[in-house]
């Protein structure tokens, strides 16, 4: 395999001085920066953002994500599906700012089921459809709910319902 040449780090004013060698001052076109017969593959270190002017107000920018056909995001916030990134917490926490986690595969299928579950369950800090057990469930029932759905309690009441709270 080739050696790859580190090209050196330029400070900030060294890039501009660069920048002010392209034909176009206002740096690459994306056709040309993800050419990788020219540049080969980039990583971050590759970009430098430097402030500049835009012909166009902020407003225009659209910021759609088209996940699958029928699932688009607003927002651009979507997280890797890797065991250290993203679970239930995580997945729930981008889910109320309008993205979207991915539950990693690094477990058995009824374990990303359970993950599922518990961010389908969970909604805006209220959960709208509790599981709730009377007096005569046993604690191997509860133990068994906590691993299917991995809560860390169980609320027992008299009734099996518990009616929602109202806002009005």
């Amino acid at each position: 395999m080739p050696a790859l040449s580190k090209a050196p780090v330029l400070s900030s004013s060294d890039a501009v001085a660069h920048l002010a060698s392209y034909q176009c001052l206002d740096g690459l076109s994306v056709r040309d920066l993800m050419d990788s017969r020219v540049h080969g593959g980039l990583t971050y270190n590759d970009f430098l953002m430097l402030p500049g002017k835009i012909d166009f107000p902020a407003s225009d920018v659209i910021t759609d994500t088209r996940i699958t056909r029928n699932v688009v995001l607003k927002t651009p916030f979507m997280s890797s599906p890797m065991d250290t990134v993203t679970e239930t917490d995580m997945a729930i926490s981008l889910a109320l700012l309008g993205g979207i986690g991915v539950i990693h595969h690094n477990q058995s299928p009824e374990s990303q089921a359970a993950m599922v579950r518990a961010v389908k369950r969970h909604e805006n800090g209220f959960i709208a459809d509790p599981v709730v057990f009377s007096p005569n469930h046993t604690v191997a029932d509860v133990l068994d709910i906590k691993t299917r759905l991995g809560f860390c309690g169980i609320p027992i009441t008299g009734a099996l319902y518990v009616s929602p709270v109202s806002s009005g």
